[in-house]
């Protein structure tokens, strides 16, 4: 990956939607050049996929929480171990939650919630999270306010 390749993502992660010719213009390569760039970086699984950024005030999911979670590996009636990874990918599934982390430290997991109002986030945490055999602890935080939240990697020509 060179100085050109690092343009390019910059360029895509601002908009994914310009043409590669204006990309071609950007970074002073031909368009032929830009695609096959493109196209390697997606292969190589650097480009993940693409997306749209959709505004969670406007689509009725105002409200924000982060959760802690502390997991009980040994659950009771259970034979074998619970994995991090099985917790986390149950969550996962879960429509309401945009992230899951696995975290080092006191806690296990973090979660990143998306709910309508207070009373949807108190239904995921009471009826369905806290319901969970897995679940041995949880503490919330409300956002109450948010001025970043982006998927962008940032200042990429530093990188090389």
């Amino acid at each position: 990956m060179d100085k050109t390749d690092l343009e390019i993502l910059a360029i895509l992660q601002k908009d994914s939607k310009r043409s590669i010719a204006k990309i071609a213009q950007d970074v002073g390569k031909g368009i032929s050049t830009v695609h096959d760039r493109i196209q390697a970086l997606q292969k190589a699984n650097i480009i993940k996929g693409y997306t749209v950024v959709l505004s969670p005030e406007q689509l009725d999911r105002e409200t924000l929480a982060f959760i802690l979670v502390t997991v009980r590996y040994r659950i009771p009636g259970r034979k074998t171990v619970l994995s991090q990874r099985e917790f986390c990918q149950e969550i996962a599934g879960h429509p309401l939650v945009q992230s899951v982390h696995v975290l080092s430290g006191e806690y296990d997991v973090l979660l990143k919630v998306r709910t309508k109002n207070i009373e949807e986030m108190n239904h995921f945490i009471v009826d369905f999270l806290r319901e969970l055999p897995a679940v041995d602890k949880t503490m919330t935080m409300f956002v109450m306010d948010t001025y970043l939240d982006s998927l962008e990697l940032r200042n990429l020509s530093n990188s090389i």
